[in-house]
């Protein structure tokens, strides 16, 4: 039985497809895309889908969401100032109602 070697050419610096990796090595498309996919869940990376699925996202909704969030974050700041301020009036009521009366 003679023992077939394959030596890939392909470079580091390029982004082949599975099928040029596949004929390259000599193999299937289908074994290169199980490794790849084993590869991925292995380093809980996303599957191909996703990754196309998260690029699609545009610039635009991310700006929407972001001014969406900086709007939020300031009622949410204007909430927070407001509570302390009625806790330093509760305070000061607090003292005056807690003096010594005549």
């Amino acid at each position: 039985m003679n023992m077939v070697v394959h030596e890939p050419t392909i470079k580091k610096t390029t982004n082949p497809s599975a099928n040029q990796i596949a004929k390259e090595l000599g193999i299937g498309p289908n074994t290169v895309g199980r490794w790849v996919n084993e590869y991925r869940k292995e380093h809980n990376l996303p599957s191909y889908r996703e990754e196309r699925r998260i690029r699609k996202v545009s610039v635009e909704e991310l700006a929407a969401k972001n001014r969406e969030l900086e709007k939020l974050l300031k009622k949410r700041e204007k909430e927070l100032a407001d509570e302390k301020e009625t806790v330093e009036i509760l305070k000061k009521s607090l003292h005056i109602f807690m003096r010594p009366h005549d």
